[in-house]
């Protein structure tokens, strides 16, 4: 009998840092994500969810990012993209990205996530918490990936 392998896959996350006008950017990428898979976008509380979920809505002029918020239980198999919120992180599906664009590091989840996307601003505090979550994140086994945004859309 051949020996099969299993080769656990490192974990991911991608940080996009620098980046100005979050809500349209984090819509753009939301987007391109739900082309590959299906997506939690992680909000800090109700009312930032509520507030993504407004831009995801009127996102495009043609047409609009279909989304549902997400409160906890079932993982729906019909909706691409689910925002949700708050300090209590849930156990995501491995086949589900995190787009998290709230202060937890998903890296300390009870069963972190395979691929999480970080989105960090220009400010020098911004900066100095998303060493700290690299770092982190980097102790926790992830594979980091980081794209400049500065100047960019």
């Amino acid at each position: 009998l051949p020996l099969l392998i299993l080769r656990k896959t490192m974990p991911k996350a991608t940080f996009y840092t620098h980046v100005s006008h979050a809500e349209a950017f984090i819509c753009r990428l939301a987007q391109r994500a739900v082309q590959s898979g299906r997506v939690l976008v992680w909000a800090e509380g109700a009312a930032a969810a509520e507030r993504l979920d407004a831009e995801l809505w009127r996102f495009e002029q043609a047409g609009f990012l279909a989304h549902e918020m997400w409160q906890s239980g079932e993982w729906p198999q019909d909706v691409p993209l689910l925002l949700g919120a708050g300090a209590d992180l849930p156990a995501v599906p491995t086949d589900w990205v995190v787009l998290n664009v709230s202060p937890e590091f998903w890296c300390d989840a009870a069963r972190p996530p395979a691929r999480v996307l970080e989105i960090v601003g220009s400010s020098l505090e911004e900066l100095a918490e998303a060493r700290e979550r690299f770092k982190a994140y980097k102790q926790q086994g992830f594979e980091i990936e980081h794209h400049n945004m500065q100047g960019k859309a």
